[in-house]
């Protein structure tokens, strides 16, 4: 633990480390667009060989909803309805949760005389729908003509059908409501003769919490206070996953089985592609392994696949198999239609190569001409992710020889009165992945719809035919 604590207090001391831009990653320079031609060769070489894999889907899902409601939460402390809860009190017919109202509620909204304030408190508090305290992925999503569907269960029955057979599910989620979560599952996944397994993030992977001197906090017990260290903490759940392909994708993102297609077909195609790169890149290893040429075979990866490897790594044996022998990853990046923020970019690593690598905002120094590379991104944080994490031989890579150690946030946070500084891992797809072999393309936007607020469930691709 002393080490530990010195460890987090240096990297406190010295602030946030920034990622030096070479560039942003675009269309012909990073990134990757999909021709038709390919695309529907990439999907039906995955269909080929989906049978013949171990596929697994990694989704994290143990976040609080409670930021989906976060404009009512504040409705209800002013004691004054607000524009955001108007519009769900006028849409209110439209969201999968309100066949769970009860009819008097239904009737006093039918009839215009509701308490705005004491339904909005209805629909969060635990004694009534209890929606402000459930996980994102317990919260009813879709609408069907038999049936109303969470996220956890979306998650299943479009990843079957990404994936016909044997493809098993993890999530990652709140320990809270494992059981909640697992009796969502079960009938879902006996249906569909699925399998499912859960994993909490490690404890051990928490962060110290520091006071302003940055002295350990201590509690009431005198125990060190710790704090979870972020997303990027489950780099060590997903290296426990053992799988010929993986599929990360966040638990919001999933789109009504209606307005789905798109989705599953480019994670598809993502599929193949992995499996078209990954089959090169392992010709090569192969090639230096036994002692064979590999200069010509390597030389064609990087021109196709724009590695930019160095001089180095183009002709010396042991250089080129350590820049290859890594985690794979085909990232399906959607356009930035937004303000700039997190996304895919050139980087110069230690070695002073040029890498791809998705990152934050947060990352990003405040110097003029790396904020003009920032706001030049026209694309946005991956979508959807297709990881290949085994090596040319089939043994599973330790995920965790591939993480920056350098990279990380420093959060600042009141607790019980007091200001405390921690350490944050960055993204599962940022630092914990910054070793990897990396790969940008272009997906459909229609992939991407993001439940951040409860508005969000009113757009197309979350509403189906059938209403409440």
């Amino acid at each position: 633990m002393k080490d530990h604590i010195k460890e987090q207090a240096e990297k406190l001391a010295s602030g946030n480390p920034t990622i030096a831009l070479k560039d942003s990653c675009r269309i012909g320079y990073g990134i990757q667009r999909i021709e038709e031609k390919e695309f529907e060769t990439a999907v039906q070489r995955f269909i080929q060989e989906r049978d013949k894999s171990e596929i697994t889907f990694f989704i994290p899902a143990s976040g609080s909803g409670s930021r989906m409601f976060s404009k009512i939460y504040e409705s209800i402390r002013q004691n004054e309805p607000n524009d955001f809860l108007n519009e769900v009190i006028e849409n209110i017919t439209k969201f999968a949760f309100y066949p769970n109202l009860s009819p008097a509620w239904k009737a006093q909204i039918q009839s215009g005389t509701v308490d705005k304030i004491a339904f909005a408190t209805y629909l969060l508090s635990p004694e009534g729908l209890n929606l402000g305290q459930l996980p994102k992925g317990l919260i009813p999503f879709h609408f069907y003509k038999d049936q109303i569907r969470i996220p956890f269960q979306e998650h299943l029955i479009q990843g079957s059908q990404l994936a016909t057979k044997d493809a098993h599910f993890h999530f990652t989620v709140n320990p809270l409501f494992k059981e909640a979560i697992d009796q969502e599952l079960k009938p879902v996944a006996a249906e569909r003769k699925l399998t499912y397994t859960f994993s909490v993030q490690d404890p051990a992977s928490n962060s110290i919490a520091f006071d302003a001197k940055l002295n350990p906090l201590k509690d009431k017990k005198g125990e060190v206070v710790t704090r979870p260290a972020g997303h990027g903490a489950l780099i060590k759940n997903l290296d426990q996953i053992d799988a010929d392909l993986v599929f990360i994708r966040n638990i919001d993102n999933v789109q009504h089985e209606q307005k789905a297609g798109t989705s599953i077909q480019s994670r598809q195609a993502l599929g193949g592609l992995l499996l078209q790169f990954q089959e090169e890149a392992f010709n090569v290893l192969s090639k230096i392994e036994r002692g064979h040429a590999f200069e010509s075979s390597l030389k064609t990866l990087n021109e196709k696949y724009d590695l930019r490897l160095s001089e180095l790594e183009l002709g010396r044996s042991h250089h080129a198999f350590e820049a290859l022998n890594r985690p794979i990853r085909l990232c399906g990046m959607v356009k930035n239609e937004g303000a700039p923020g997190g996304g895919p970019f050139w980087v110069v690593n230690e070695k002073g190569n040029h890498r791809r690598q998705i990152a934050e905002k947060s990352q990003i120094s405040a110097d003029p001409g790396q904020l003009l590379l920032l706001e030049s991104a026209t694309h946005f944080n991956p979508v959807e992710l297709v990881c290949g994490l085994r090596n040319y031989e089939g043994k599973k890579f330790n995920l965790l020889e591939f993480v920056n150690q350098k990279q990380y946030f420093i959060v600042e946070k009141t607790q019980e009165g007091q200001q405390i500084k921690y350490i944050e891992q960055p993204g599962l797809w940022n630092g914990a992945m910054a070793h990897w072999l990396t790969l940008f393309y272009e997906i459909d936007s229609a992939c991407f719809s993001p439940v951040k607020t409860i508005l969000d469930l009113l757009k197309d691709p979350h509403q189906g035919d059938y209403r409440g």
